[in-house]
């Protein structure tokens, strides 16, 4: 892929030694509109969860209605994460996501996991605990269904460890679109990037009252849109961050696809900046600082400044996501090989989730779709996929798909009393 921008001036053809030969570039690929983005997104971003067993659940509304106990222990809180599709063996789907997404005692205690995919089912991950501990100091183990490359435990320093990226695998007949894959070092300083994922209304304040929410069920998917105002060696940044944006995702949508303007994923979105600030009062999961806090009005400045921050300063004042290139080479190293869409997205999978979205709302850097919003004319949803009604009835243990037989009783996902 090669930008616009990129081949302005260049001549149409090459001449080579061989002078009956004649190389053509290659052309530049049509920017995509924010519907076409959001088409690929909406098909290819899945949510990632714990299932809700019964002692998670008892554990659950336990913090809840105990604030302490969620201060001193915000482990013990359900957070569902995002993720997204990127590739497919067979009946075997791949999702990149983040780490953290996966809590270490979570995996040590067996917790079953879900991924809920654009049509509304929920997978079982199998094979989840690869028996590693954390901070991990032995090689990725690819024989389990979740291939971490860091860690996440309330026990090390800074909670993760390593790079804070994973892949996980589900099983399915169904035909899902596979999210096609690009490079980031074709994607300049300053140009659109797309984030999408499933935000946790849990982490933010009630507008009314002021207090955390609590229990909400309901959940959209969030589109994103913002410049990228740096780009850095996943070395320099803390656990392998190094691409950095504006403050337009929110809780939740960790481990969610960071999509360039021709629609290949060249990231993860996984960090909120340090200092939200302004931008994210109604969130609960932060503690807003009098550090400077930057404003939609600052973005050209804050993009032509940018490349004088060191890395701490950069995850202070902007999110930040995974690059794609460097999960490939993390993948490399393992010896894991994965089939990946490297040509641009389908004329078919553009044109199959397309949504209008109002030049009032393009304009606000995000939206959140909820068909419900019909009535006023502000988009036209042909589904109700990017709406959860009930994430907590999804991800209970008897709504979890079963792909196979029960193989009894003590198998906690498929629900059976064993009494």
């Amino acid at each position: 892929m090669i930008a616009i921008n990129k081949i302005i001036g260049q001549f149409l053809g090459v001449l080579l030694l061989n002078v009956s030969a004649i190389a053509l570039p290659t052309p530049a690929l049509a920017e995509l509109s924010l519907e076409e983005i959001n088409s690929i997104a909406r098909q290819t971003t899945v949510v990632i969860a714990p299932g809700l067993t019964p002692e998670l659940v008892a554990e659950l509304e336990a913090n809840r209605n105990n604030p302490l106990a969620q201060q001193n222990n915000p482990d013990g809180v359900w957070n569902p994460g995002s993720g997204v599709i990127i590739a497919r063996n067979n009946n075997t789907y791949y999702v990149l996501t983040v780490t953290h997404n996966f809590k270490q005692r979570y995996l040590e205690q067996n917790q079953p996991y879900g991924i809920r995919t654009s049509d509304g089912l929920v997978y079982e991950v199998k094979e989840i605990n690869d028996g590693r501990d954390c901070p991990l100091e032995d090689r990725p183990k690819v024989e389990f269904d979740l291939l971490r490359f860091g860690c996440y435990s309330l026990k090390i320093p800074r909670r993760v460890a390593g790079a804070d990226l994973a892949i996980v695998s589900f099983q399915s007949d169904r035909n899902y679109p596979v999210a096609s894959v690009g490079d980031v070092d074709n994607v300049e300083v300053g140009e659109r990037i797309y984030i999408s994922g499933w935000p946790d209304p849990e982490k933010e304040k009630d507008a009314t009252t002021g207090n955390c929410r609590g229990k909400v069920a309901r959940r959209q998917r969030r589109l994103a849109w913002t410049p990228i105002t740096r780009k850095i060696e996943p070395s320099q940044g803390e656990n392998g961050y190094s691409l950095f944006y504006f403050d337009q995702t929110r809780p939740g949508m960790s481990g969610g696809p960071v999509f360039d303007n021709n629609g290949f994923v060249i990231g993860v979105h996984g960090r909120g900046s340090a200092d939200r600030g302004k931008l994210v009062q109604q969130d609960c999961s932060v503690s807003v600082n009098n550090q400077q806090n930057l404003q939609s009005a600052d973005f050209t400045k804050a993009v032509s400044e940018a490349v004088n921050y060191d890395p701490p300063t950069l995850h202070t004042l902007f999110s930040s996501g995974q690059n794609f290139n460097n999960f490939v080479s993390l993948l490399q190293n393992v010896n894991f090989d994965l089939a990946f869409q490297k040509q641009s997205p389908s004329q078919e999978v553009i044109e199959a989730a397309l949504t209008k979205i109002s030049d009032t709302d393009r304009e606000t850097g995000e939206v959140s779709f909820d068909p419900q919003a019909d009535i006023t004319g502000r988009f036209d949803l042909s589904d109700r996929g990017d709406v959860v009604e009930d994430i907590y009835k999804g991800f209970s243990l008897k709504n979890m798909i079963r792909d196979e037989p029960s193989p009894g009783c003590r198998f906690l996902l498929l629900g059976e009393d064993c009494n």
